[in-house]
């Protein structure tokens, strides 16, 4: 990343609509998000001029998701091009809006709404910086409502009559290999997914298109050698190793959902490795009859009574041959939280899910938009927590820095004579009403802070120019 985060218009410096006045209106309608993230579009644009410009963008049939998103995988590339290795992490969010819109699908809570499958490239060391989205695929379930009236034997019959390349979990490797495709030179992408990508299709795609993956599955796999052994009985035989103490976050039965609710503790964690066959299930679309991985199982061996043991079975196609490969991979599947931060950014500090667009295609173009903004909100919190200090001049120019100074001081908060990213985050969560006490400042309050010191530097600098006239 450059010495200081990028401002939005950079994001789209390279967008090509096709009409350089389109390409200008991108620009100036990011200014405006950019100094306001969560606000409602009639608040963000300021006139009725500035607001009837936008809707008339966001109705544009040339407008679209992907050109919008080019400029900032451009600028994606630019970040990641001198680090040798970079996660690209995966996942799929859902997006639902109230009242009635042209063209959304039904989302899991009967909502209306619609599907994004997001990659995100994060650094791989213990920093996790985000450097931006990489790829964007949105889908509906548009089989959903049919589904529901099928029994369950009905439904897995059409599931597996369909084609690999018309279902839904296909999106997975095409974007996996979308994305690998435009990687700048010299980096070497390691695709990270969740459990919803235990997929036998997907991982002999990943392989046949020579890619590298941490993908976490289920304990339970089938392996072809020795037949029928189950992948967490055949690590088992390995011996362990002692692997980390680590803090388990508490979660209530609310937030838990399928999971069960846990109490926060200290879990000691032992992990084996191991080289494994998996064989091809029965209606896997897959040429390959076995698939040859490394497989690397994290335990809690003794969690306390009551509480369910902390497990995950990760696959991948990185060697592993000791307990420094072991982290190593572990390491890697721990960065996918990031993208689960990243989609907080989208709904919360953007309010993405707030916005009174009437149709999909609108939504649609909207989200282009929004992309950027949350990179943005997500790199600030994200360099604010850094476990290595960095100065604040990597996140604020000098004089950004002198304005923040002097308006924290009107509030009688002062910075360290040599600020920190942190010092400097906490500076401008106190611009949106955070205690500092508090703990680390939440998407709102995070993204009102810097609507305020983007404001009063508009005004500043426009002072000065007019002084300078």
């Amino acid at each position: 990343m450059n010495r200081r985060l990028e401002r939005l218009q950079d994001e789209v410096a390279a967008v090509d609509l096709g009409d350089a006045r389109l390409n200008a209106r991108a620009g100036s309608i990011l200014a405006r998000i950019e100094a306001a993230p969560s606000d409602s579009f009639p608040e963000q644009m300021r006139t009725i001029a500035e607001r009837e410009a936008l809707y008339r963008f966001l109705n544009n049939e040339s407008v679209t998701l992907n050109g919008l998103l080019e400029a900032h995988v451009q600028q994606t590339h630019q970040r990641m091009a001198k680090h040798p290795v970079v996660r690209v992490v995966h996942d799929t969010t859902e997006f639902t809006f109230e009242g009635d819109r042209e063209g959304l699908g039904v989302t899991q809570k009967n909502s209306r709404g619609f599907y994004a499958h997001v990659a995100l490239a994060v650094g791989a060391d213990e920093g996790r910086e985000p450097f931006g989205v990489l790829g964007v695929r949105t889908h509906l379930r548009q089989h959903a409502a049919v589904r529901r009236a099928m029994t369950p034997s009905q439904a897995t019959t059409v599931i597996q009559k369909g084609k690999r390349s018309d279902k839904l979990s296909s999106r997975w490797e095409a974007l996996a290999i979308d994305v690998s495709s435009r990687l700048p030179a010299g980096v070497r992408a390691v695709h990270v997914m969740d459990q919803e990508a235990d997929d036998y299709a997907l991982w002999a795609a990943l392989q046949r298109a020579s890619l590298h993956f941490v993908v976490r599955v289920s304990p339970q796999r089938r392996l072809a050698h020795p037949y029928g052994v189950r992948l967490a009985q055949a690590l088992s035989e390995q011996p362990p190793s002692i692997f980390r103490t680590v803090a388990v976050n508490a979660r209530t039965s609310k937030a838990a959902r399928t999971r069960p609710a846990r109490k926060e503790r200290e879990a000691e964690l032992v992990v084996r490795w191991g080289s494994v066959v998996i064989e091809r299930t029965r209606f896997a679309e897959a040429e390959e009859p076995e698939l040859h991985v490394h497989a690397v199982h994290v335990l809690e061996p003794n969690p306390p009574e009551g509480e369910e043991a902390i497990e995950w079975m990760l696959l991948t196609s990185e060697p592993v041959a000791s307990l420094k490969d072991a982290t190593a991979i572990v390491d890697h599947y721990r960065a996918r939280w990031v993208i689960e931060e990243y989609f907080k950014a989208l709904k919360t500090g953007c309010a993405f899910e707030k916005r009174q667009l009437t149709t999909l295609e609108g939504l649609l173009r909207a989200l282009g938009l929004f992309i950027p903004a949350a990179w943005k909100l997500l790199a600030l919190r994200n360099l604010g927590r850094a476990p290595k200090p960095r100065p604040a001049s990597y996140l604020l120019d000098a004089e950004m820095l002198l304005l923040l100074r002097a308006l924290l001081e009107e509030r009688r908060y002062r910075l360290p004579a040599s600020p920190t990213v942190r010092d400097a985050m906490l500076g401008i969560a106190a611009l949106g009403g955070h205690i500092k006490g508090n703990g680390d400042p939440g998407w709102l309050v995070l993204g009102r802070g810097f609507l305020r010191l983007l404001e009063a530097e508009v005004g500043w600098r426009l002072a000065r120019r007019s002084d300078q006239s």
